[in-house]
């Protein structure tokens, strides 16, 4: 069996025309779906923080606009008892959700981004993010001056 087809300049054409319109409509929809799964994760508190780009990303959809790299990426101990100053900082990642009392005595990473504000053009400000397995469990905005502020993340 032998089958012909005869294709003119404008049916192939239109086949290329078709192939990419399908192939842009794929691509947006995936990154619909990633948008969406991305402001979810967020809403729920489970999106996944690997590196300091997902972190700064993670800042950038709460509002904050970081710098990247980040100023520092280190390994923190949560301490086993919490003092008073631990305490009221705690209370602090509680109002906003999280709650670093499940963590006592294990390290964390921590995340420091130079937070980019006209609000506060003479003082440096910085986000820190706490992140245990890749989740979020903590972070705050603060002045690093004398008479500075500290808000939560959220």
């Amino acid at each position: 069996m032998i089958y012909t087809f005869k294709f003119d300049r404008k049916k192939l054409a239109l086949a290329v025309v078709l192939a990419a319109l399908v192939i842009i409509g794929i691509i947006l929809l995936i990154g619909a779906g990633q948008k969406a799964r991305a402001l979810r994760e967020l809403e729920q508190g489970s999106a996944a923080v690997r590196n300091e780009r997902s972190g700064a990303a993670y800042l950038s959809a709460l509002g904050w606009d970081v710098e990247t790299p980040a100023l520092s990426h280190d390994t923190v101990m949560i301490p086993r008892v919490f003092s008073t100053v631990f305490e009221d900082y705690n209370a602090l990642q509680k109002r906003q959700g999280f709650d670093l009392s499940r963590y006592c005595g294990q390290e964390v990473e921590l995340y420091t981004y130079r937070v980019n504000s006209d609000d506060y053009p003479d003082d440096e400000v910085v986000a820190s993010l706490y992140v245990s397995g890749g989740a979020v469990i903590g972070g705050d905005v603060h002045s690093t001056a004398l008479d500075g502020f500290m808000v939560g993340i959220k």
